[in-house]
């Protein structure tokens, strides 16, 4: 069970960060979501090469 809670902790502990994140850029109305910039600075990055 020991190796089940080494990834099952840091799993749930990501998933309610990032639930979390969402829930507060929605109700602070952000202009970005978290999914845009990371698609943004990957855009970004590609057209440097």
């Amino acid at each position: 069970m020991n190796n089940w809670a080494s990834l099952l902790i840091p799993a749930i502990l990501g998933l309610t960060a990032g639930i979390g994140h969402g829930i507060t850029a929605h109700h602070q109305d952000l202009p970005f979501s978290l999914a845009e910039q990371v698609i943004e600075s990957v855009q970004r990055d590609s057209s440097f090469n």
